[in-house]
C-alpha cells in the first residue's frame, strides 16, 4: 500500500475519533472511489486489518491497567447490601410496634368524632327550632301590623319572610306551606288597605261638593277683587283672572281649599294604598278600580258643577302628589268625558229658559266653574262650544223677544211721517241717530220724515245690544265670538223681522205707504252704519277689523225693490191715462192746447209730486220722475209708430208738437231739468217731420247731432205714413219735401238690404 493510501486511511480514522457520533460517509466515499479507480482493493483491506489489530491491542492494555479498582468497588457494594437488609428488618419491627399502639388511639378518636357529631346535631336542631320560632313569630307579626294599619311594614315583613327566613327552613313541611301562603297574606294586606282607601274615598265623595263650592266661592272672590283692582288701575283691563299677573297679585290671598275650617282632607289612605299596590305589582289593577269608583252621577246644575269642581280639584292634588299612579293623561281623559255631561246638562238647562235672570245665574256659575278648573291646570279650551251655546241661546232668547216686538211695531205702524212734540223730540232723536236737515219743519210739533216704526225699531236694537253686553260683561275679552254672536243675531233680526216685514208690504197698491217704506229703509241703512260704530265701541279693545252688518245690503236691495214698485204703480197710472188717448193723425185742423188726456195726466203727476212723493229724497224722486216720463214718452212714440196708423199729415205733426212741448215744459219745472231728456226722442221725431230737407238725416254729422235717437227703421215707418197722405193741392215746397222723403226711404231700404 502506497504512502498516500496510508495517509488517507489515517486521516479517515482520526476524523472518526474526533466525530465519533457521525459517520464520515462523505469523506469515505472519495477514498473508496479512488481505491477502486486504481485497483488497490486488496492492499487497502490488508492495511485496514492491520489497523484493527493495532486498536484491539490498545484496548486490551487499557483494561488490564484498571482491573484491581473494579474488584474493590464490587466488594463495597456487597457490604452496603447487607446493611440495607438489616435496616429493613428493624423498620418492620418498629412498624409492628406502632400499629399495635395506634389501635387504642384510633378507638378513642372514633369515640371523640361520634361525640362531636352528636353535639353538632343538637346545635343544628336548636338553631333550626329558633329559626322556625322566628318564622312563626314574623307570620304573627304580619297580622298584628295589618290590625295596626301599618300596611307597608306588614308587606315588608312578608317580603323578608319570603326572601330570607323561609329559605333557611324551606325543607320543612310547615315552611313550604307558609311559603305557598305568602300571596294569600299579601292579598290580605292589599284588601285591608283597599278597604281603608274606599272608606276614605267615600268620605272624599261626601265633601267633594263642599270643596267645589269653596273653590268656586274663592274664584268669585278673586274675580271681585280683580274687578276692584281694574277699576283702580285701568291698565289692567286687558289682564284676565288666572293670568300670571293676577296670580302674583293674589298671592297674599291664597286659600287652601282642602285644609281649612270647613274641610280637611288627609290623602294618607290613598298614598298608602297606592304604595302597597305598586309594591305588589298591581298598580294597573288599582288604577282601574279607582277610576271605576270615581265615576260620578248627574245631579242638579249647581250641585253638579260643585261636585265636578271638587272631584277634579282632588284629582289634581292626587296627580301632583303621587308618581305615575294617576297620570295627567288619565285624568284628562276622564275630564273630557265629564265635559260631554256638562255640555249636555247646560244645553238642557237652557233649552226652555226665557228668564234673563236665570240665564245670568247659569252663566255666572258656569264661568266661575270654567275659571276655577282652569286655575287648577285643566284645559278648558274644549268648553268653547259650551260657552258658544250659552251666548247663542241667550242671544236667541233676546232675538225671540225682540222679533215679537219688531213684528208688532211693523204691523201697528201707520206709515205716515212721524209727528213729535217738544217733550218727546230729544228721546226720539237719541233713539234713532237722527240729524235734522232742511226738510224738517221748524217749531213744534215737528214732522219727521220717517214713521213711528223706525225709532221704535232703533230703540229695540239699542236695548238688545245693551242687554246682550250686560250679560256678556267682560267675557268678550276672552271669547271673541261673543261679539260675533251679537253681530250675527242683529243681522238676522234686522233682515228677517224688519227688512222681511217691510218687503212683504211692497205688494200693496198704496203708493203713500210704499213711499214711506222707501224713506224708512233709507234711514234704516244709515242706522246700520251707526249700529256698526256702536258694536265697535262695545267690542273688546284687543280686537281689530271692520264690523260689517249685512242688513245694510238687504235694506238697500229692498229699497230698490220699493222704488221699482213705485215705478210700476206710477207707470200703471200713466197706462190708465194712455188708454184715454184718442189721437187723430190726419186732422183737418190744428189745436192750440195739449191733448186733454195729457193735461189730466200731468195734473195727476203734479199732485203726486207735491203730495205723495214730496218727502222722498231728491235722488229717488228724480229716478221716479225720469222713469215715469220715459215710460210716457215711449208709450206716445209707440202710438205714432203703431202699424194701425197708416197715415199722418202736417196738421197731426203740429198738434203732436204742442203735446211734446207741453210735456217738456212740465219736465223742466221739476227738481232736475235734465228729466226733460226723457222726451228727446219725441222732439227729434217732430223736428225730422217738420224739417225742410228730410235728406239731412242721411248726413252722418247732422244725423248724430239732430237725430241720434231715431232708428232708420222708424224713420222709414214715419216717412211712409207721411207719404201715404195724398193731398190734392200741394205746393212746390211740399212736393220737394215729399221727393226728399222718398229719396231717404229708398236710401235707407238699400242700405238695410
Amino acid at each position: 500500500m502506497s504512502d498516500p493510501d496510508q495517509q488517507q486511511l489515517h486521516s479517515l480514522v482520526l476524523s472518526a475519533e474526533l466525530n465519533s457520533e457521525n459517520e464520515n460517509v462523505e469523506q469515505l466515499g472519495p477514498i473508496i472511489k479512488s481505491i477502486y479507480d486504481t485497483g488497490r482493493q486488496e492492499a487497502f483491506l490488508e492495511q485496514l486489518a492491520t489497523f484493527v489489530r493495532k486498536k484491539e491491542g490498545e484496548i486490551e492494555r487499557m483494561c488490564n491497567s484498571n482491573y484491581q479498582e473494579f474488584v474493590q468497588s464490587v466488594d463495597q457494594l456487597l457490604k452496603v447490601r447487607q446493611e440495607t437488609v438489616n435496616l429493613k428488618n428493624k423498620i418492620i419491627d418498629l412498624n409492628y410496634d406502632v400499629q399495635k399502639s395506634g389501635k387504642k388511639v384510633a378507638a378513642k378518636k372514633k369515640e371523640l368524632i361520634q361525640t362531636r357529631k352528636i353535639q353538632k346535631n343538637i346545635d343544628e336542631a336548636v338553631e333550626t327550632l329558633q329559626l322556625c320560632l322566628h318564622v312563626l313569630d314574623m307570620a304573627n307579626r304580619v297580622n298584628y301590623l295589618v290590625e295596626e294599619q301599618k300596611y307597608y311594614s306588614a308587606l315588608r315583613t312578608l317580603e323578608e319572610l319570603q326572601t330570607v327566613h323561609l329559605r333557611k327552613v324551606i325543607q320543612y313541611e310547615f315552611a313550604r306551606h307558609m311559603h305557598e301562603s305568602i300571596p294569600v297574606m299579601q292579598n290580605s294586606v292589599k284588601d285591608a288597605v283597599t278597604e281603608e282607601m274606599k272608606g276614605w274615598l267615600y268620605s272624599v265623595r261626601e265633601v267633594s261638593r263642599q270643596v267645589g263650592k269653596i273653590a268656586m266661592e274663592q274664584m268669585s272672590l278673586r274675580q271681585e277683587r280683580w274687578k276692584v283692582r281694574v277699576s283702580q288701575n285701568p291698565e289692567l283691563r286687558s289682564v284676565p283672572v288666572s293670568s300670571p299677573i293676577e296670580i302674583v297679585m293674589n298671592e297674599e290671598n291664597e286659600f287652601n281649599i282642602i285644609n281649612n275650617d270647613e274641610v280637611e282632607i288627609d290623602f294618607k289612605p290613598l298614598y298608602q294604598c297606592l304604595h302597597i299596590h305598586e309594591e305588589l305589582g298591581k298598580l294597573s289593577e288599582f288604577k282601574t278600580n279607582y277610576e271605576e269608583d270615581r265615576k260620578n252621577n248627574e245631579k242638579g246644575f249647581e250641585a253638579f258643577l260643585q261636585d265636578v269642581v271638587g272631584f277634579f280639584v282632588i284629582e289634581q292634588i292626587i296627580v301632583q302628589s303621587t308618581q305615575n299612579f294617576r297620570t295627567r293623561g288619565e285624568v284628562d281623559s276622564l275630564w273630557n268625558t265629564v265635559i260631554t255631561k256638562v255640555v249636555k246638562l247646560v244645553a238642557e238647562s237652557l233649552d226652555d229658559c226665557r228668564d234673563p235672570e236665570l240665564f245670568q245665574q247659569i252663566k255666572i256659575s258656569l264661568f266661575t266653574f270654567i275659571q276655577t278648573l282652569e286655575d287648577y291646570g285643566y284645559n278648558v279650551n274644549t268648553f268653547t262650544d259650551l260657552v258658544l251655546i250659552v251666548f247663542q241661546k241667550y242671544s236667541d232668547m233676546l232675538k225671540h223677544k225682540f222679533s215679537v216686538d219688531f213684528h208688532q211695531t211693523i204691523i201697528d205702524d201707520d206709515y205716515m211721517p212721524m209727528q213729535v212734540s217738544r217733550e218727546t223730540y230729544d228721546a226720539v232723536v237719541d233713539a234713532c241717530w237722527f240729524k235734522e236737515d232742511n226738510r224738517i219743519s221748524q217749531g213744534f210739533p215737528k214732522i219727521l220724515p220717517f214713521s213711528q216704526a223706525y225709532p221704535s225699531c232703533c230703540l229695540d236694537v239699542k236695548n238688545f245690544v245693551d242687554q246682550y253686553y250686560q250679560f256678556a260683561e267682560e267675557d268678550s275679552k276672552k271669547y271673541s265670538y261673543v261679539d260675533d254672536i251679537v253681530q250675527q243675531t242683529l243681522d238676522h233680526l234686522l233682515i228677517d223681522h224688519v227688512d222681511g216685514a217691510l218687503r212683504g208690504k211692497l205688494q200693496s197698491t198704496n203708493m203713500s205707504q210704499i213711499v214711506q217704506i222707501i224713506i224708512n229703509l233709507e234711514y234704516f241703512e244709515n242706522a246700520c252704519s251707526e249700529l256698526e260704530k256702536l258694536l265697535k265701541t262695545k267690542r273688546s279693545s284687543h280686537r281689530g277689523g271692520k264690523i260689517k252688518l249685512y242688513a245694510i245690503d238687504e235694506f238697500r236691495e229692498t229699497r230698490k225693490k220699493a222704488e221699482k214698485r213705485i215705478f210700476e204703480l206710477v207707470n200703471s197710472k200713466i197706462d190708465d191715462f194712455l188708454e184715454l188717448a184718442d189721437y187723430d193723425w190726419i186732422p183737418v185742423s190744428i189745436h192750440e192746447y195739449p191733448s186733454p188726456f195729457l193735461q189730466d195726466m200731468i195734473g195727476f203727476l203734479g199732485a203726486l209730486i207735491s203730495s205723495t212723493l214730496y218727502n222722498l229724497p231728491v235722488s229717488i224722486k228724480t229716478f221716479i220722475y225720469f222713469d215715469a216720463l220715459s215710460h210716457l214718452a215711449t208709450s206716445i212714440r209707440d202710438l205714432i209708430l203703431n202699424p194701425d196708423v197708416k197715415k199722418i199729415n202736417s196738421n197731426a205733426i203740429i198738434n203732436f208738437d204742442v203735446d211734446v212741448t207741453f210735456l217738456e215744459n212740465f219736465a223742466r219745472g221739476l227738481d232736475d231739468p235734465n228729466i226733460a231728456d226723457a222726451f228727446l226722442e219725441l222732439r227729434q221725431i217732430v223736428t225730422l217731420l217738420q224739417a225742410e230737407n228730410a235728406e239731412e238725416y242721411l248726413e252722418p254729422s247732422l244725423r248724430n247731432k239732430k237725430y241720434s235717437l231715431l232708428r232708420p227703421v222708424d224713420v222709414v215707418n214715419l216717412f211712409e205714413k207721411w207719404l201715404r197722405d195724398q193731398t190734392i193741392s200741394m205746393s212746390a215746397e211740399e212736393r220737394a219735401r215729399r221727393r226728399a222723403m222718398e229719396g231717404v226711404v229708398r236710401s235707407l231700404r238699400l242700405s238695410s238690404s
